[in-house]
């Protein structure tokens, strides 16, 4: 199915308004509880940056067209202006970039978030440096191929003669969704200790397989994403249309386990709040500790790894699992300073 550009614009600025919104609530959840600017706060309001301007450009090359919707697309209007398609062309080249970033930048706040909660455990802690390493090289290595997979660059804008297939940008796709789909299973992998955690409730076990649901409907729309592209030829709208859910769907992701931990430990202690003597309504959230900040699945309450693998070794002052003795009175002093 060919898509045109108004529907591709329309699904765009959709998914980017709703991208927008994600993030945007992360960050205002996060001064809300007077968290303290680190890492993961300057990547979400990065994102956030990276997705307005990936939405401008998709605008105006949409409007203005490119080289390959003239050589590849026999629905595309003979009237063209090839200023404008050059502009388009490069703006393109300048979208794919950022969607990049967008895509990266998401996978690199569950990289922060997975490895927070697994922290201390040596096989998951080598899987989140080779993930880290993963994420650079494959950056890089996105980026080059937007800019060389035609060489020279201008073929990219070039009508007459045929420049060939690089304009198609097939390497680059491959290598974006490959790399996507790759770094999407090593996060899962490195969450896999939380399947080790001790029995729970089944709302616990809902949210638990639901964060390992989540990654694996990542790698579905990248593989679709993938598929429906080569189909139609690279078309450029069905490109900028899928790009635009991916974009969404990463977000979604990335950061719904966090927003939602939050507002679940925030209200959990506005309701303790109230309980005290001399509550007032309207009074500001104290700062909350590590241990709360990366709350989600009760992980704010208690964490216990039932089995431990031989060799394994926990990091005596783990950064989000509290410190969980065998004693149930340590146990319960643990969780009431929370």
């Amino acid at each position: 199915m060919l898509y045109d550009s108004y529907e591709a614009q329309d699904v765009g600025y959709a998914c980017a308004a709703l991208s927008v919104v994600i993030l945007a609530s992360r960050a205002l959840i996060s001064r809300w509880r007077r968290e303290p600017v680190d890492l993961s706060f300057l990547f979400v309001v990065l994102s956030i940056l990276v997705i307005i301007g990936r939405i401008i450009a998709n605008n105006f090359y949409l409007k203005f067209g490119t080289a390959n919707d003239v050589l590849h697309d026999p629905h595309y209007s003979d009237h063209h202006d090839t200023s404008h398609l050059k502009t388009g062309s490069i703006l393109v080249l300048l979208a794919r970039v950022l969607l990049t970033a967008g895509l990266w930048l998401q996978i690199c706040l569950l990289l922060l978030f997975y490895s927070r909660i697994t922290s201390g455990i040596n096989w998951a802690d080598r899987l989140t440096k080779a993930a880290w390493i993963t994420v650079i090289l494959t950056f890089v290595a996105i980026v080059l191929a937007t800019f060389l997979e035609c060489r020279p660059i201008s073929l990219y804008w070039q009508i007459d003669p045929d420049p060939g297939y690089c304009v198609r940008a097939y390497i680059q796709l491959l290598i974006q969704g490959i790399s996507n789909i790759l770094i999407d299973l090593l996060l899962l992998f490195i969450a896999y200790p939380l399947i080790c955690l001790r029995r729970r409730s089944l709302s616990e076990y809902i949210s638990l397989y639901s964060l390992f649901a989540l990654g694996t409907f990542c790698i579905v729309i990248t593989i679709i994403r993938l598929v429906l592209i080569f189909n139609e030829n690279s078309s450029q709208t069905t490109r900028s249309l899928w790009a635009s859910v991916q974009m969404f769907v990463s977000c979604f992701v990335a950061n719904a386990p966090t927003i939602y931990g939050s507002l679940r430990v925030a209200r959990r202690k506005r309701s303790g709040q109230r309980s005290t003597p001399g509550y007032g309504n309207g009074e500001p959230l104290s700062r909350p500790s590590r241990l709360e900040r990366e709350s989600w699945l009760k992980m704010d309450e208690e964490i216990a790894l039932t089995t431990t693998p031989t060799g394994v070794r926990y990091n005596p002052t783990p950064p989000i699992a509290a410190v969980i003795s065998d004693n149930d009175n340590t146990l319960q002093a643990s969780q009431s300073r929370l």
